[in-house]
């Protein structure tokens, strides 16, 4: 093994250098006796690299310091002189200690400390007590740092079945009227960013004021964000996207429309046609809009399609369509609290169709005729 280089450092980083200094033996006090006689100019570095190696297991620790075992060593010699006879074997050092202090420079030889045998008793006493306390040390674990782990995020979801509306209040204030077959997801206490929340189906929502978060709606790829404000957002699969303002402002945002946000003042509307991609500002009925909230259905040249959605969702029924010829069906008629029955009633005339009604499921069958549209 060379040492001839070897700095402080490259003596702490070798393990069986380490291993000699902390846990000595026989073999491992021969070998770096005999290795740092042959390389003396490596001694202050190995000694260097020793004190550290100390220190790093020893810190905040009690234990007998180098100047404490030497007087140790003086005593035991002052008293074992004269009573131990030189001997001429080879001598093992006891540990690390014993190797640096026979090459310390300057200082009276201690060879004829380490021949006597009250000094080995001593010795061996000192180094089972070391190793008794250096075991403790590198088997004990240190303890682990205390890490305090980030408060996992948090969505609350909210679903309506079909027959059922729900009224909420989120944390900031804000009212939802969720409308029946819908769903809306948001984060708990929406954090400290802005308020966002996820909409399927239909909600009016009254919007608490709040100018540093503002209130965002997000449904099928469209933005609608708020302040103070109350609106009514639609957004059923295979409808328009429709959103009614009633009061305060929103502005609206649609992915992949170049065109700049929307904005709408009160009493106006913004009908998203997806498939063909195009925008339709308008005034509305606040009764058709939000009359749902009220317990009111309003059918206003209402297209079939939509408003069998609108019935099934009400009533949790549902429907199926016979005859039904190839021309557009509008529907109109406005019904209060009212039991399906009485809403198929008052608009099978106007249609031209009749039906059954079997618990759940409702048969409505065109009669032979076309029906007209309802204007």
């Amino acid at each position: 093994m060379d040492i001839s280089s070897y700095t402080a450092e490259d003596f702490v980083l070798d393990p069986t250098f380490r291993r000699w200094v902390l846990q000595p033996n026989a073999a491992s006090n021969l070998f770096w006796e005999d290795l740092l006689t042959k390389h003396p100019s490596r001694y202050m570095a190995a000694n260097q690299a020793r004190l550290i190696i100390l220190q790093m297991n020893t810190k905040n620790k009690a234990h007998l310091s180098e100047t404490e075992i030497l007087g140790l060593w003086k005593g035991i010699e002052k008293k074992a002189s004269g009573q131990a006879a030189i001997r001429q074997e080879k001598v093992v050092p006891l540990n690390s200690l014993t190797t640096f202090e026979r090459h310390k420079p300057h200082s009276p030889s201690p060879a004829k400390i380490y021949q006597h045998f009250g000094f080995r008793v001593a010795c061996v006493l000192v180094l089972s007590l070391g190793l008794g306390y250096l075991s403790g040390r590198l088997l004990s674990k240190p303890p682990l740092p205390q890490v305090t782990a980030p408060s996992p995020v948090r969505y609350l979801t909210h679903t309506t079945v079909p027959g059922v509306k729900s009224y909420l209040t989120l944390s900031d204030g804000s009212q939802v009227v969720l409308n029946s077959g819908s769903e809306l997801r948001y984060l708990e206490n929406f954090g400290t960013g802005d308020r966002n929340v996820f909409l399927k189906g239909e909600a009016f929502f009254e919007v608490a004021e709040d100018s540093l978060r503002p209130f965002r709606v997000r449904s099928r790829n469209t933005t609608t964000t708020a302040l103070g404000t109350s609106f009514n957002v639609k957004a059923y699969e295979g409808e328009t996207v429709d959103v009614s303002l009633l009061s305060g402002k929103v502005a609206v945002n649609r992915e992949g429309f170049p065109e700049a946000p929307v904005l709408l003042v009160p009493g106006e509307a913004l009908k998203i046609d997806i498939e063909k991609a195009r925008l339709v500002k308008s005034e509305f009925n606040p009764d058709r809009v939000i009359g749902w909230t009220k317990k009111r259905i309003v059918f206003q040249e209402t297209p079939l399609l939509e408003a069998i959605r609108v019935l099934e969702n009400w009533y949790g029924v549902q429907i199926r369509v016979i005859n039904r010829s190839g021309e557009r069906v509008l529907l109109s008629g406005k019904f209060q609290d009212e039991t399906l029955q009485n809403v198929l009633e008052g608009l099978k005339f106007s249609a031209r169709f009749d039906y059954t009604i079997e618990k759940e499921n409702v048969t409505i069958r065109f009669k032979n005729k076309s029906p007209q549209p309802m204007i």
